[in-house]
């Protein structure tokens, strides 16, 4: 009985990490004829087939073929495009000549505008670009297209901006907002980027203040997928990882989301970041993202998000995303220790626990945890003596203006 008992358990466990992360990301299937209204993955991979061709960060003969294939895609929406264009050095001094690619959708009402961000230029590393950030770029047309063929007027203005140069320093975003007047009416930004070629697209929002409204709002937006925690984004905030969307809260205190996706990190910035290569599943799951929020944040009063409290959060199957006030920690807290206590009381008063036997399973606990913080802590000195150019590369790329996320 106690094997079968064991069994079962381990059944259960198994089970139960399968689901959780096979319920992380949509399942892609053909959807070419999915109704005009909604955002198909087939179109979108279209438009990442046609931008991905040849390599095309800044410089490339492919770079300006790639504008001028958004700014058609955009008119032929109906939306009337206009091309920012400046010189600009960004947060790694690397001066470059921006080409920022804008269009505007205009809102019924006077609030803040929603703006959607994402970068057009590749990797100068011979990356064709397709997952960076090629999938965001067309996430955002597909998602617009979608958006408008529904036509019903949003009450916020939706500002698109496909930004140049963040290869090189995140500069056409540094452009934008130093430069365009457009940046006084912006009062949300949803960022769309990539740090591999595939896996669940992670939500890690960028505030000057307490995230307490922004998780929220998102929560009512009931993105299908949802894949956030605020464990992941108290580490983010100690990494130097950049995207556009910094730029915004660091210099014109914009609070934004990032979604971007992680997995195949080996085919970031290299010659492997092709259409092939993108996981059309991923793809889906920003689609997801884009069409849950847009629909959401497009009438929603912008100003509404600031907010000075702070909430923990996660997702989890099921109940999708969960998240309570950041003071409830220290009551949570006191209330599982008394909690455990009043277990191991009891245990042994019933005698189902005695010292002896908690001690044999609490050492082997201990000696783990000791083992693993030994290992973590001294396997970087030796991945890099087994491996000395990840070191190079992971110096390099803050140094040379390539954002690590």
């Amino acid at each position: 009985m106690k094997k079968t008992s064991s069994v079962l358990t381990l059944l259960l466990l198994t089970f139960a990490v399968y689901w959780s992360i096979s319920s992380l990301m949509p399942s892609y299937s053909p959807d070419m004829d999915k109704n005009e209204s909604l955002f198909s993955t087939d179109r979108a991979l279209e438009h990442v087939e046609a931008i991905t061709k040849e390599p095309h960060g800044v410089g490339f003969p492919g770079h300006q073929k790639v504008r001028s294939y958004i700014v058609s895609q955009l008119e032929k929406m109906g939306l009337q495009t206009q091309l920012q264009t400046g010189y600009t050095a960004g947060d790694w001094a690397n001066l470059s000549k921006a080409t920022n690619i804008l269009a505007r959708i205009k809102g019924t009402g006077e609030g803040k505008a929603l703006l959607l961000l994402s970068h057009y230029d590749s990797s100068p590393h011979s990356s064709y670009g397709a997952s960076d950030a090629g999938s965001g770029v067309t996430t955002i047309l597909e998602g617009v297209r979608s958006f408008l063929a529904k036509n019903e007027a949003p009450k916020n203005d939706i500002i698109i901006l496909i930004s140049d140069a963040e290869e090189l320093g995140l500069n056409g975003a540094d452009l934008f907002v130093k430069e365009h007047p457009w940046i006084k009416d912006v009062g949300l930004v949803l960022n769309f980027e990539a740090r591999g070629s595939g896996g669940p697209g992670i939500m890690l929002l960028e505030t000057n203040r307490g995230n307490y409204n922004l998780i929220k709002e998102f929560t009512k937006a009931k993105p299908e997928y949802p894949v956030a925690n605020s464990l992941a984004y108290s580490i983010y905030k100690l990494l130097p990882n950049d995207t556009d969307l910094t730029v915004f809260r660091e210099k014109a205190d914009i609070d934004g989301f990032n979604f971007a996706f992680i997995d195949d990190h080996f085919d970031y910035h290299t010659a492997k970041d092709t259409y092939e290569r993108l996981d059309k599943n991923t793809l889906a799951h920003q689609g997801s993202y884009l069409t849950a929020l847009l629909n959401h944040f497009s009438d929603l009063d912008l100003s509404t998000v600031r907010s000075l409290k702070e909430s923990v959060y996660f997702n989890m199957p099921f109940f999708k995303m969960v998240s309570y006030p950041f003071e409830w920690i220290w009551p949570m807290l006191f209330l599982g220790i008394a909690f455990f206590v009043g277990l191991l009381v009891l245990g042994i008063q019933k005698k189902v626990l005695n010292g002896k036997d908690i001690l044999k399973g609490f050492v082997p606990m201990l000696l783990a945890l000791i083992i693993n913080g030994v290992v973590g802590y001294f396997s970087w000195d030796i991945l890099k003596s087994i491996y000395p150019s990840i070191w190079i590369c992971s110096m390099a790329l803050p140094i040379m203006g390539m954002p690590t996320s």
